[in-house]
């Protein structure tokens, strides 16, 4: 039976995949965990993408698990994209789900325009001034995100979410991966090459959506792209009966 590893984003937990967990678990090993430093997962001391894919990787090595296919969503999917450049010899297969994987987003996409879209990339960088302003207000601010970026309404699991995320250690873990975008960009541009591991992009249509075309191109010369309509940001949570359907067929 072979293994998916399921990485959720932020400011999310492994809670995004419980619609997807059982109706895959009948063909596979599902392991889900929280990334380091959300959920309930021990802090890390660096939030790199190519550190915490180390971490991923000893995660897997405590599992038993030498080889495996690779599901990210969001921040998770930036986590894959390392984890697959550094140990592809590991991986079955790689799906990035509606993603903006650093180092290999268009500069274009940094434009006032867009600032709907990317705004949260400049401001959970800066240093203590989002604590400063969200502590205390955390219920409110997840809640914008999943006002916003969902299409399907009512779909995120908000409550939970707020839980996880309330109070300042919690979001400054979060807020890391984006202070350490730029490494994680640099990392990823020394590794880039077209991998020999199947790769799928997959976008909703009301968020990422076609953009995802990017992350398939960049890694793959036969990478799938696939635009779920009626669907925003959070894929697993909004469709996951089409997410089981992609997955089956494609980690085969």
């Amino acid at each position: 039976m072979d293994t998916i590893l399921l990485l959720h984003g932020w400011p999310q937990t492994a809670h995004i995949w419980r619609h997807v967990i059982p109706a895959l678990s009948t063909q596979y090993r599902i392991l889900a965990p929280d990334l380091p430093g959300m959920g309930k997962s021990p802090f890390a001391e660096q939030y790199d993408t190519a550190h915490v894919a180390q971490l991923m990787k000893a995660y897997l090595d405590e599992q038993g698990v030498q080889q495996c296919h690779i599901v990210g969503h969001d921040i998770g999917g930036w986590v894959a994209v390392a984890f697959a450049l550094q140990y592809e010899s590991v991986c079955l297969s790689l799906t990035v789900m509606d993603a903006g994987i650093p180092g290999l987003m268009s500069p274009q996409l940094f434009q006032p325009e867009n600032a709907g879209k990317i705004w949260q990339f400049y401001f959970h960088a800066v240093a203590e001034m989002p604590e400063m302003l969200v502590v205390g207000k955390e219920r409110e601010y997840l809640n914008w995100y999943f006002t916003h970026k969902a299409f399907v309404k009512g779909s995120v699991d908000s409550e939970v979410y707020y839980e996880a995320y309330k109070g300042k250690e919690r979001l400054t873990a979060g807020f890391n991966y984006y202070r350490a975008f730029s490494l994680s960009a640099e990392q990823n541009r020394q590794q880039l090459r077209k991998l020999k591991v199947p790769v799928m992009a997959v976008g909703g249509e009301y968020a990422v959506g076609e953009g995802m075309r990017a992350v398939a191109e960049a890694l793959s010369d036969e990478g799938a792209v696939i635009v779920i309509p009626g669907c925003g940001h959070y894929i697993p949570e909004e469709q996951p009966v089409v997410v089981v359907k992609l997955l089956e067929d494609f980690c085969k």
